[in-house]
């Protein structure tokens, strides 16, 4: 048995949905569709595109629970204006955010704290992911779930890159056969500690590229900006169907991305791999926040919610669809099997774990979109942008 069309994970239109969502309303007003909530049984979840699901009815069929689910864009900037200036857990009983954002809104009393003894599946969860720092705060108060986590790096043409695997971070940002053949994404979040990356392969001093200090971020834009009037660059993202094109049509060879990118366009037949990079990797996980707000019925569906995503079928459909690993990757394959999936796709969730394990043994920084000198950080790039 196949996984039908429903059940198909975010695909390239998920993505756009969500990034639709955010381009259409001002984040000066309350969020969209907030009064045509459903009555009843339905939890009301805010959250990032990555995770979300073109079709929820293998959610309501296994729940019971109806999902009314609203797509916002990857950006801390969101969250804050979403969660404090417009007091959205008055009416989300969930947020699945990027990891890191706990350490502002569950220190300022947005988030309240997460009781892992409601959840029937927290001990399948291994300690490393569910002890990340990107889902508890300061003090080491446990707010987040972990829901989906991966490794990035980037993708290329297949016959651009004649080197063998591992590459490097080089490909992307400091190399002459690749001038103005180069896409980056069009943010600071992962653009600059990707660099830092490489730059730290090169002998570089840089603690922590995911919370540089201002002088470390200083260095790392002035090597990007050198890179710059190189024209390394040919192109600078801002979405999921963005990177799919300039991929896919040849306008770039080589392209800092998701790795549903690369999956997108392998499924449409073009000759693209997603590289395994020496240097290391941006690592990221985006967890499950309960609102401040949110107490009985409401707090009982969302534990529900979240105990739904540590478990097999929604690990099923990541692993397969967007090669992500949730939280529980085990009960994703013991899902496959029982649930008679075909065995390609029991073998694309192994193959996915043991991807995920040989990416985790390599460096790599957890990606925090909240670090200690974001000001200076977003100055920096924003000096890049402009030069």
């Amino acid at each position: 048995m196949k996984l039908s069309n429903a059940d198909r994970g975010v695909a390239r239109r998920t993505f756009l949905k969500g990034l639709a969502t955010v381009a259409t309303v001002p984040l000066a007003a309350p969020f969209v569709g907030r009064s045509a909530f459903a009555a009843g049984e339905t939890v009301r979840v805010m959250g990032v595109s990555t995770c979300a699901l073109q079709d929820w009815s293998s959610f309501e069929s296994d729940t019971g629970l109806k999902m009314d689910f609203v797509g916002v864009n990857s950006d801390p900037g969101v969250y804050m204006q979403e969660v404090v200036a417009n007091s959205a857990g008055d009416d989300f009983d969930l947020f699945v955010f990027d990891g890191g954002i706990e350490d502002r809104l569950g220190a300022s009393g947005h988030f309240q704290a997460l009781d892992p003894s409601r959840l029937t599946l927290w001990d399948q969860v291994s300690a490393d992911v569910k002890s990340s720092p990107l889902l508890s705060g300061e003090d080491k108060t446990q707010y987040g779930a972990p829901i989906v986590f991966n490794a990035d790096s980037f993708g290329y043409v297949a016959d651009a890159v004649p080197d063998a695997e591992p590459l490097s971070w080089g490909l992307v940002f400091d190399n002459e056969a690749m001038l103005g053949k180069v896409a980056v994404e069009d943010t600071w979040l992962t653009t600059m500690p990707n660099a830092a990356l490489y730059l730290m392969g090169k002998g570089e001093t840089i603690a922590d590229p995911s919370n540089m200090t201002p002088e470390e971020a200083k260095k790392v834009a002035d090597f990007l900006i050198e890179r710059k009037k190189a024209g390394q660059f040919r192109a600078f993202w801002h979405s999921y169907e963005e990177s799919v094109d300039l991929l896919g049509n040849g306008e770039v060879q080589i392209q800092q991305c998701w790795e549903p990118v690369i999956k997108q366009l392998q499924r449409d037949g073009k000759p693209v791999k997603y590289a395994s990079v020496k240097e290391g990797y941006s690592k990221w996980m985006i967890g499950a926040y309960l609102p401040s707000q949110a107490s009985g019925d409401r707090l009982d569906r969302a534990y529900k919610t979240i105990d739904w995503f540590l478990g097999g079928h929604y690990g099923a459909l990541m692993a397969i669809q967007q090669g992500y690993a949730t939280s529980n990757p085990q009960a994703a394959l013991e899902y496959a099997k029982t649930a008679g999936l075909d065995a390609e796709e029991v073998k694309a969730i192994e193959l996915n774990i043991d991807k995920v394990e040989k990416k985790m043994a390599l460096p790599f920084y957890w990606q925090n979109s909240s670090p200690t000198h974001v000001k200076a950080i977003e100055a920096e790039w924003q000096r890049f942008k402009q030069a």
